[in-house]
């Protein structure tokens, strides 16, 4: 309800005295040893507003973290209520965060000292302490949540929603739900793409942002003082939008249209602008338009985008098992590149020129040669897949060097690792054989040291 913008907000007893003796052991050592502990100085950059929300959400904590730590991965259990912390030097589980209430799909970084457990089957989302990486309470919302987007300048998180089409805005210093827009209604979009209300959310300046109605087939321009502005109708739902690198963030975007298989509409990518205070449409590549005797839109569906590092491509996937290269300036597809079925998110290696394909209902990664958009190999990375279940997972992420490659089979709950340079799985994690049990890592977000842009 629109009234609720004051949350309860539970912080454990427990944790507290928890917190007081570790600062407490904490400030004796660094008394008597004169030296800080763990702590990696980093900055943190920009948020995720401007790149690819599912699979980039990455942050750096200022402090470290308690246990010394420098490199980390955070997976929700869909089919439980914790949160894996992996090792990434070490290849090791680090930590599980529990009781976060049921369905942790995404686990994004909010500016680095806290992350937020996306609980999609319970309304309200579960705030993980990034220092000693611990469950300190929950922020209570009127909807299930879908995704966030952070927006360091003025410290607001967007919580989009998963079964309303609703966006909570939460300050994220204080955890503290300040505000709620949309409709408090359940809706049930009919889309390729499920059954979320919203798209992922998009800050477009301090003020601005997107929200991304799937039923009504809209984008929605909001104001966080005087409400919704504008709305843009579009040929289907819409899953997020996106920016060139290049373009200096100005008002140009994409969004992926993610197509309806019963209607025979192909998925496309729409470019549009915002004149005075208006969206107003500047171009449209449609996926089946490439070869329109060999692809079927009733078999086609699109989820996510990426910009390749030049700033001028696009590569988007299809479930058909393609992934299409559009030429941002002209609209058209440059090509089309064969890969597996449930193609969706691009992850580049810019300093290998390549990339890492996601087919989520396969039992392989496609490799591609970003210098000529061409495909070079399949790694077999999951035990088994079906179009009822993801075989891999949303969240995958390069080392800072580029040499590495990260992402998990997530029906097998595996966390690997792909040598960039000789394509070949070169460390794994059983996740579920760690704890005896069978898991399910969909979704989650990196900690990288040292990296100042937390995209």
């Amino acid at each position: 309800m629109l009234n609720a913008q004051v949350i309860e907000y539970e912080r454990k007893t427990w944790l507290t005295v928890v917190k007081c003796i570790s600062f407490a052991t904490m400030f004796v050592y660094m008394v008597f040893n004169a030296a800080p502990i763990n702590a990696a100085g980093n900055s943190h950059g920009p948020g995720p507003q401007h790149g690819s929300p599912e699979f980039m959400n990455k942050g750096d904590h200022k402090d470290g973290n308690y246990y010394g730590v420098e490199n980390l991965a955070y997976y929700g259990d869909w089919d439980s209520n914790r949160v894996f912390i992996i090792n990434v030097d070490d290849m090791s589980l680090l930590k599980t965060v529990t009781d976060t209430g049921d369905g942790p799909y995404g686990v994004d970084q909010e500016g680095g000292s806290t992350a937020y457990a996306l609980t999609r089957k319970t309304e309200s989302v579960t705030v993980i302490e990034n220092y000693f990486i611990e469950n300190i309470g929950r922020i209570f919302l009127d909807h299930k949540p879908r995704s966030t987007n952070f927006n360091p300048n003025t410290g607001f998180s967007l919580i989009s929603g998963a079964d309303k089409v609703m966006t909570s805005l939460v300050k994220v210093n204080s955890d503290k739900l300040t505000k709620v827009f949309g409709v408090d209604e359940l809706v049930q979009p009919h889309d390729y793409g499920g059954s979320l209300a919203t798209g992922h959310p998009l800050w477009i300046d301090d003020m601005h942002f997107f929200m991304l109605d799937r039923p009504a087939r809209q984008i929605q321009l909001w104001s966080r003082s005087h409400g919704m502005l504008s709305v843009l109708d579009t040929p289907t739902s819409v899953h997020h939008v996106f920016q060139s690198p290049l373009e200096g963030f100005d008002d140009i975007y994409y969004a992926v249209v993610e197509g309806n298989r019963d209607e025979l509409l192909s998925p496309s990518i729409l470019r549009f602008k915002i004149r005075r205070g208006r969206m107003v449409v500047t171009g449209e590549s449609v996926l089946s338009d490439y070869a329109p005797l060999l692809l079927n839109p009733a078999e086609m569906g699109s989820h996510h985008a990426d910009f390749h590092p030049d700033g001028v491509h696009i590569y988007i996937g299809s479930a058909e098992g393609h992934v299409f290269v559009i030429d941002k300036n002209s609209m058209n597809i440059v090509t089309m590149i064969d890969t597996g079925k449930g193609s969706g998110h691009t992850t580049f290696a810019p300093g290998h020129d390549r990339a890492f394909v996601t087919n989520h209902n396969d039992t392989y990664m496609t490799v591609i040669n970003t210098l000529d958009h061409s495909s070079l190999m399949n790694i077999e990375v999951a035990d088994s897949a079906s179009s009822k279940y993801k075989s891999q997972a949303h969240t995958s992420s390069v080392s800072p060097d580029s040499n590495y490659f990260y992402s998990a089979a997530s029906h097998d709950g595996v966390f690997f690792e792909i040598d960039v340079v000789n394509l070949w799985i070169s460390r794994e994690l059983n996740v579920g054989a760690e704890i005896s049990e069978n898991v399910n890592i969909l979704m989650g977000s990196f900690i990288w040291a040292g990296e100042g842009d937390g995209m």
